[in-house]
């Protein structure tokens, strides 16, 4: 999971601002810390002779005065204790007794001056909390810290910047965002967006690799039977007397349309496939657009009858001309199957346009329906291409559809032969 900018960002300033506390620890802390307690010490020196000088010569009377005195002066507490293991520990008390200990005793680890004024009372003065220095080595380091850390980010973040800066050069060829919008969120989405499309564009390349063999082969095998005719012919053409020619100048003729359609189809095809071919889309009512391609092919079949069912009175906007020879195509199929009627049905549901076209025949073979729309797939093997066509009917069809951003399958029909369903998504049908 990508993590957010923020995130990220908090994550580099914790790390960054740990490696500089730790340095700052190992170089000043120490240091600045012997200089706090070595003034500390200095000042309870000061302080021992502040306390001495206020109580000597002092008449007894006059101690818990001068107590409360020190206690002003100093900013701390002054107690006047007798000198016992109540109120002093036996060290100190030894101390007090020695010759040291007359000029008063100090405990820098506590902050405390003890100081004897006879032979049966001593001062106790503070604790002292002079520790100035020692805070401000606190100060010091983690400030230090702080501020290392900050400029270490910001160096790193310039750099990051600079590094996906050229990042994103690479990867936007064209409209890249500002420097303030590039992150590695939006470069890591581009990058993906890339390596998508270019797994797209090669499965589209192979595919079209793998359909422009096919079509070749297909084209190959399909002008073998008219060339032959026509080489057949020109054989006997020379031999032949003035009846026969004409007869061979009709089949020559009918074998040259025959190669002439098979080319259209083959383009027709080639031209569908090519991604770049743009849809000239215009706005045509379903009824009339299948009224159309009915009229196409229905002086083929006068004996099948043609049923179209719409009620949606919708418009659909398509690509008129390729439309109507995709459903042509389909009516074509049909008619040659049926055995007396073809349905045309429109519906529309949820923004959708289906048009089913059934027939009455025998139905699809089985194993068929993944086939058909295939290249060269005729629905019935024993028919020659003389009277089913090259195969590419279908193909043409499903091609048509899928430029609309259409789906077409193909099922069993309720009333016996084949059922030829076009789904059209968001076509742009309305009532």
């Amino acid at each position: 999971m990508i993590m957010t900018k923020s995130v990220r960002a908090a994550i580099a300033l914790s790390i960054s601002f740990s490696i500089a506390a730790l340095l700052s620890q190992a170089i000043f802390y120490d240091v600045i810390d012997r200089l706090a307690m070595s003034s500390f010490n200095d000042n309870l020196l000061e302080y021992q002779t502040q306390v001495k000088n206020s109580v000597e010569n002092t008449n007894p009377n006059q101690w818990q005065q001068k107590a409360a005195q020190l206690s002003d002066e100093l900013n701390t507490p002054v107690y006047l204790d007798k000198r016992d293991q109540d109120n002093f520990t036996q060290d100190i008390l030894g101390q007090l007794d020695s010759e040291i200990g007359s000029n008063g005793i100090i405990d820098p680890d506590m902050g405390l001056i003890y100081y004897p004024i006879s032979k049966e009372y001593a001062l106790t003065v503070g604790p002292f909390d002079d520790m100035t220095l020692a805070y401000a080595a606190e100060i010091f380091t983690w400030l230090f810290a702080l501020l290392t850390a900050i400029a270490t980010f910001t160096l790193l973040h310039h750099q990051e910047r600079k590094a996906l800066q050229r990042l994103s050069d690479s990867l936007y060829l064209e409209n890249p965002p500002s420097p303030s919008q590039i992150s590695i969120d939006s470069l890591q989405a581009q990058a993906d967006l890339m390596s998508d499309t270019n797994r797209q564009k090669s499965t589209a390349l192979d595919q079209l690799l793998i359909t422009q063999r096919d079509l070749l082969h297909g084209v190959a095998h399909e002008f073998r039977s008219p060339l032959a005719r026509m080489e057949f012919a020109i054989e006997l053409l020379e031999e032949a007397d003035e009846n026969k020619r004409s007869q061979l100048k009709g089949q020559l003729e009918r074998s040259i349309k025959e190669l002439d359609e098979l080319v259209k189809q083959v383009l027709r095809y080639s031209r569908l496939q090519h991604d770049g071919a743009e849809l000239e889309l215009g706005s045509i009512g379903t009824r009339e657009l299948i009224e159309r391609s009915v009229e196409k092919v229905q002086h083929f079949y006068p004996k099948i009858q043609f049923s179209i069912h719409d009620e949606t009175q919708c418009q659909l906007r398509c690509d008129i001309k390729l439309m109507v020879i995709a459903l042509s195509n389909i009516l074509r199929n049909a008619g040659r199957f049926a055995y007396a009627k073809c349905l045309i049905t429109v519906a529309s549901q949820h923004n959708a346009l289906t048009i089913s076209i059934q027939d009455d025949g025998s139905g699809l073979a089985p194993g068929k329906k993944k086939q058909i729309f295939e290249p060269f797939t005729r629905l019935d093997p024993s028919r020659s291409r003389d009277s089913g066509g090259y195969g590419l009917g279908l193909a043409i069809v499903q091609s048509i559809v899928h430029k609309h951003d259409g789906s077409i399958a193909v099922e069993d029909a309720p009333i016996g032969g084949a059922n030829f369903i076009i789904t059209l998504e968001n076509s742009g049908a309305n009532n």
